[in-house]
């Protein structure tokens, strides 16, 4: 029997995973908390459904669901989070009420260990949902037309872990059902955390550009990703890659990350960076300050705090 998905966040990677599943005969759902990215597709489409556009990786257009209540969302077997860090606050207490011991919750480029304070909060001791933490997202987009997004890239592999641990088959089967085999399973959601190099990238790509974000400048991301700016992520890098060696994890480079998402040669991060500007020309880099509180939401710092705290 195939699956029900509904997708809580409905921004460009909410949307590039819905586009996925539909593309390949999927049934599938998007919740936009505030409404506003799911109206658009609404009234393009009528009677209830969305009808969603999809360029770049995939092409095509595909009619979706439209969950207008985050109580739905109890009604499907997976419900995917794809939502940015500085919206863990506020919306995901308006989705764990709605979750039940017979779904699969997925948290797509799981922040920190948000995961675990889902699992806590959903249900009652012996009756709650299999939590699958992924490493990263499915896929890496930007917005197009109001009905539409842009697949830049879809990544080849990253790790998945599962809370309980002893869901972790359960969990990989499903993903690799809905996904396709490009799954690796992972020990543990820490090592799913670790894994995680947006942190890394984000501030490697943000930081030397606060400016041109402050000021609204029209500026593409990977070509602004100098040597310079290249080597504050390398060097962050390696202290990522240091605490999870602490904890007995060995976790990919963001080199190795970057190649694997967006098919780039191996190399140094700035000629990584060159490369992927002049193959998809983009995307844009941010143009608000939003972009800055989400880096301080899942900031790397985060994870230094609870490794000494464990300490």
């Amino acid at each position: 029997m195939a699956l029900s998905v509904a997708i809580a966040g409905a921004g460009p990677v909410g949307r590039a995973t819905a586009a996925y599943l539909a593309h390949h005969g999927g049934a599938v759902s998007l919740w936009s908390p505030s409404g506003n990215s799911t109206r658009a597709l609404v009234q393009i489409a009528h009677g209830g459904r969305g009808r969603l556009r999809y360029e770049g990786a995939l092409q095509g257009a595909a009619d979706i669901g439209i969950v207008t209540e985050a109580s739905s969302l109890s009604h499907y077997d997976v419900v995917l989070i794809a939502l940015p860090g500085h919206a863990y606050p506020t919306v995901l207490p308006q989705i764990v009420p709605h979750l039940h011991a017979g779904q699969i919750v997925i948290v797509s480029g799981a922040l920190s260990l948000a995961p675990l304070w889902i699992y806590e909060r959903a249900g009652q001791p012996g009756a709650r949902p299999v939590i699958a933490s992924w490493g990263t997202t499915l896929a890496t987009a930007r917005p197009a037309k109001p009905d539409g997004v842009n697949i830049n890239t879809l990544r080849a592999a990253f790790e998945v872990a599962a809370i309980p641990a002893s869901a972790g088959d359960r969990a990989l089967a499903v993903c690799r059902a809905l996904f396709g085999d490009r799954f690796v399973a992972a020990p543990n959601i820490l090592a799913t955390a670790l894994l995680n190099v947006n942190p890394v990238a984000h501030a490697a790509e943000v930081l030397p550009n606060l400016t041109r974000i402050e000021k609204r400048e029209n500026w593409p991301l990977f070509d602004h990703l100098t040597p310079a700016a290249a080597r504050i992520g390398e060097a962050i890098d390696a202290e990522r890659q240091a605490v999870a060696r602490g904890f007995g994890f060995t976790v990919r480079s963001i080199h190795e990350h970057t190649h694997l998402s967006y098919h780039v040669p191996l190399g140094g991060y700035a000629e990584m960076a060159a490369a992927i500007h002049a193959r998809y020309a983009g995307p844009p880099g941010p143009r608000s300050e939003e972009h800055t509180s989400e880096l301080q939401s899942h900031s790397f710092i985060s994870y230094a705090v609870f490794c000494l705290k464990k300490k």
